[in-house]
């Protein structure tokens, strides 16, 4: 596989490309297990194409065994939309990271360096998505072949073969000219809360890695998502906790922690204020069929 130097060469075709091995084996991050905490685990569908070096996952099986998989130059892991994986960090890897939002896909080169114990090298990007392309329908294809592992289901790599050569369209037409900056921020304080709400966010926090100040960074917020931050961050974090709630066996103390609630008594309260129940009355109803 040549090696990809920059977003704009995998766009470009001096990545992977035709003719080269890209997909000759998926792995599905599948949902059968309890997710470990330091899991990936976010409501949008992401396919992960390892361009050099070992990617090494905890993932679970169809029987909900978590095993160890080493994906090498050429496998694809795809977890679908609120399935998971762990990546473990322990090899140098160069990963392309494709996430797919409802209107836009966010794009990520990394590179990782197990001696620095650190990323040395990210670029990243999101691209617009025409609501009449093919993608939506591709994902949810794929989706749909979810299974621990396909090493020869040809269908599988087409589909993951489109999916690349769409992306890179993507990545090669930029947002059009009346899409403003403040629309551009938007999305990506929205993409960086759902990969960090179990993490303690702040608005200086958000606005920090935006590069732009605390004040219009909640003027931007407040002006294209129609809420405050805070209020997003909370729904967010709430739908995250139903969602732990219908699936794991998991603790109500547990469940807060993962969701990024450090109070506990806090939780309850704003579970209880939005949902309407306790999340003790949520889950007996999601049990009981009543939900």
């Amino acid at each position: 596989m040549r090696v990809i130097g920059s977003l704009d060469d995998f766009a470009r075709g001096t990545g992977p490309g035709e003719g080269e091995a890209i997909g000759e084996r998926i792995v599905f991050g599948l949902d059968t297990a309890v997710p470990p905490v330091r899991s990936l685990q976010v409501q949008f569908a992401r396919l992960e194409l390892v361009v050099e070096g070992v990617y090494r996952n905890a993932l679970c099986t169809a029987d909900g065994k978590i095993v160890t998989r080493d994906l090498v130059a050429g496998d694809v892991l795809f977890v679908p939309a609120n399935c998971w994986n762990e990546p473990l960090w322990d090899r140098d890897v160069r990963l392309l990271s494709l996430l797919f939002g409802a209107t836009h896909m966010g794009v990520s080169l990394l590179t990782w360096e197990v001696g620095r114990g650190a990323f040395t090298s990210v670029e990243k990007r999101s691209c617009l998505v025409p609501g009449n392309g093919p993608l939506t329908h591709l994902i949810e294809a794929l989706g749909n072949l979810r299974e621990e592992e396909t090493t020869s289901a040809r269908h599988a790599r087409l589909i993951v073969q489109s999916v690349v050569e769409y992306a890179k369209t993507l990545i090669l037409n930029p947002m059009p000219d009346e899409e403003r900056q403040s629309s551009a921020l938007f999305r990506a304080a929205c993409l960086y809360i759902e990969e960090n709400f179990d993490k303690t966010i702040t608005r200086e926090i958000v606005a920090r890695q935006l590069g732009i100040s605390p004040n219009y960074f909640s003027r931007v917020f407040s002006e294209q998502g129609g809420m405050t931050f805070s209020d997003h961050l909370t729904t967010v974090r709430i739908g995250k906790a139903r969602m732990m709630l219908e699936k794991y066996d998991l603790s109500l103390a547990q469940i807060a922690g993962r969701c990024g609630f450090h109070d506990f008594n806090y939780f309850l309260k704003v579970f209880k204020k939005r949902v309407g129940r306790t999340p003790t009355e949520y889950r007996a109803s999601v049990v009981g069929g009543a939900g």
